[in-house]
């Protein structure tokens, strides 16, 4: 397994400083199998209202105040298409109750916080975050790392949040029982290095990791073994973000970053929207293309998918869009150059993806990270990561 220093377009850098979209018109909120609604057509909802509930418990709230205007089905990553309430915003942010803000989140004993963490329902890129507190690990990990090599969500999640994910990161070991904790970052943040640094001492048990500019060591499984840590619990730094925002305001983050970047489209920068928010909107308000053709990735050129429109709902597994103007590649058949068995970080011969029957062999979706590694590397221009998928 070889990692990979990617090339990136010349003239594609991201702005310094993150804009800002969150007065979207309209407002989605998936109602996933299990869940019912808790408002009525026409119904005025309140922010952080409970909008819908399923049997377990598990709640979902609204991100604005507006009128709810029923169901209608939309778009998430993977074509996931799920029935989702729609609430027109009136950008009033109004609120039934002002919750204030805890002093210290040290104030919660172990017990409390999980609780917590349950009773609100926090996820995060479809997996309920109370889940890894189910039992102990020796090591904790914070994944400060992007996948995509082009965006910066993390980096800026990081700056100017340092104290609060170190702290935040400390209690989370303590109820893991966790004797190392590991903030990860790459190697190439200097600022970043600098601002940790300055308050790492403060926390005895927690230790900045360094990892090289390399593509695909943002990915939990590649990470670990890169730096030689086993059995660890991973968090990521956004989820870090959330426990904080729970502890403190008994509430969740209904706002996340993502980056657009790519020569086809300006300006290049990390954008905070609102999670539910239609990414036709986000463009529409704040970007444009260079182009009349252009190709879009959803989650980035590498680790992400080509797509053919922006109607999707912005939630926790959409990091970012790249664009990039429309490729003229065609796909040759297999050279035997093995690249992609060289360099695919979980070991794997993408070039023998299928038995004898034309199957995809059971090896390749049980160990597949989805990198898109072999893509990238792939002199015949192969989209081996679809195979991967079962595609034809």
């Amino acid at each position: 397994m070889q990692g990979v220093t990617i090339k990136k377009e010349s003239g594609v850098e991201l702005e310094s400083s993150i804009k800002e979209f969150l007065n979207p018109k309209f407002i989605f909120l998936p109602i996933k199998k299990g869940f019912k609604l808790k408002v009525e057509d026409e119904e005025y909802v309140y922010k952080n209202d409970i909008v819908a509930m399923s049997g377990d418990g598990k709640i979902m709230y609204s991100c604005v105040s507006g009128r709810a205007l029923g169901i209608k089905n939309m778009t998430y990553y993977n074509e996931e298409i799920i029935p989702s309430l729609v609430i027109e915003n009136d950008f009033k942010e109004n609120t039934r109750v002002k919750k204030s803000a805890r002093r210290y989140i040290s104030d919660y004993s172990d017990r409390e916080i999980v609780e917590l963490l349950n009773d609100m329902s926090l996820s995060y890129k479809g997996s309920f975050i109370v889940d890894k507190f189910k039992g102990v690990s020796d090591t904790l990990v914070i994944n400060g790392v992007e996948i995509e090599p082009y965006f910066a969500n993390k980096f800026f999640t990081i700056k100017g949040n340092v104290e609060i994910l170190l702290e935040t990161a400390d209690v989370i070991g303590s109820i893991l029982k966790s004797n190392r904790i590991y903030l990860v970052i790459r190697s190439i943040d200097s600022e970043l290095i600098s601002e940790i640094t300055n308050v790492l001492g403060t926390y005895p048990n927690i230790e900045l990791k360094l990892i090289a500019d390399q593509y695909p060591n943002g990915i939990d499984e590649v990470q670990q073994k890169r730096l030689g840590i086993k059995n660890a619990v991973s968090f990521d730094v956004q989820e870090i973000l959330e426990i904080y925002h729970a502890l403190k305001r008994e509430r969740p983050i209904q706002e996340m970053l993502i980056t657009v970047a790519g020569s086809g489209i300006k300006p290049n920068a990390v954008i905070k929207v609102k999670v539910g928010t239609l990414l036709s909107e986000i463009f529409i308000n704040k970007f444009d293309f260079t182009s009349e053709k252009v190709d879009v990735y959803l989650n980035g050129m590498i680790h992400g998918e080509l797509v053919d429109s922006l109607k999707y709902v912005v939630d926790s597994n959409i990091d970012g869009i790249f664009v990039t103007e429309k490729s003229s590649k065609v796909e040759e058949a297999c050279m035997s150059c093995g690249l992609c068995s060289k360099h695919c970080p979980a070991g794997l011969n993408p070039k023998y993806v299928f038995d004898h029957e034309g199957k995809v062999k059971p090896k390749y979706y049980d160990k597949c990270l989805r990198c898109g590694l072999c893509n990238y590397m792939c002199p015949a221009s192969r989209d081996l990561r679809k195979y991967m998928k079962g595609g034809k």
